[in-house]
């Protein structure tokens, strides 16, 4: 007997389903690279369900009219400063039931063939929980690449500080990546998230992010959370992507800023039961007493 034609209907579906993306963006004052980021999402071979971009309390927020040139739908929410970590736990749960969740700084830019390929990586490899792509930097005051790697994944140094891997390096250094390779953290500077990854690590509150963080070392502590529960986060080198990183000297850094990134560091560490914890106490120690 042949078979309900609604179940047919639903074998066919499944077979073309097309999985769903979703694109999360918090901005603070980003005009000066929303053209480039508008552009690079308008590029993608394989265009995001939704984006959707949270104003973290920008003071002149007139930047926002110009994402009315998106190729794709795109909503946008206005909050007072509530920091990266609040703004991208508000985009998630918008997004939350999509396959992937892109995260994706305003100052950076995924190649045209970033999302396409993420997908098609990620659908055929079942345990990646985050996959991220070889970051170079850009100058965005001359609108080009650099030469320079900005990060290929987040690592410990050979005194046990956090640090980009290959960061400052040239470019040329990718070609010693010839495969993905599984990396300890990444920077969600341009990060793909799965969405059953994501969903395993959400803490009290629905909070996928810390929110006690407020900003920096909020993406190295999800990457932990999503190892610790047995996802994989991965460097793709297939991929690429652009960053006008504004933490290029730590002499530019604010006593302030590096202070709380050294605190959220002692925090990470705790929560994550590392051995590491007595490493990001001296560092904290050293920015709070030295001004180091």
């Amino acid at each position: 007997m042949a078979a309900p034609e609604s179940t047919i209907s639903r074998k066919v579906d499944a077979a073309v389903r097309k999985a769903t993306v979703g694109v999360v963006t918090v901005t603070y004052n980003s005009d000066r690279f929303f053209d480039e980021y508008i552009a690079a999402l308008n590029a993608q071979t394989y265009s995001a369900d939704l984006v959707v971009i949270v104003d973290s309390g920008s003071t002149q927020p007139e930047f926002l009219e110009r994402a009315g040139a998106y190729s794709m739908p795109v909503e946008i929410l206005r909050e007072k400063n509530v920091g990266v970590c609040v703004g991208n736990n508000i985009g998630w749960r918008r997004v939350r039931g999509f396959d992937y969740i892109l995260f994706l700084n305003p100052d950076a830019f995924p190649a045209p063939d970033f999302i396409e390929k993420a997908v098609a990586f990620m659908e055929g490899e079942a345990r990646i929980g985050m996959v991220t792509p070889s970051l170079l930097r850009y100058d965005i005051e001359t609108h080009q690449p650099m030469d320079v790697i900005d990060t290929t994944g987040v690592v410990r140094n050979w005194y046990g500080f956090f640090e980009e891997r290959d960061q400052t390096k040239s470019a040329e250094s990718l070609k010693h990546y010839t495969r993905p390779n599984k990396i300890p953290w990444l920077c969600t500077a341009v990060a793909m998230g799965r969405r059953e990854a994501m969903d395993a690590v959400v803490e009290g509150g629905d909070q996928l992010f810390d929110e006690s963080f407020f900003m920096y070392k909020d993406d190295t502590d999800v990457s932990w959370r999503v190892r610790r529960a047995g996802w994989d986060i991965v460097h793709h080198p297939g991929l690429l992507g652009y960053h006008c990183r504004g933490w290029q000297n730590r002499t530019t850094v604010s006593r302030n800023a590096r202070l709380l990134s050294a605190r959220n560091e002692v925090k990470m560490c705790f929560k994550n039961h590392s051995l590491f914890l007595v490493v990001g106490l001296l560092k904290y120690v050293l920015v709070r007493w030295l001004d180091v």
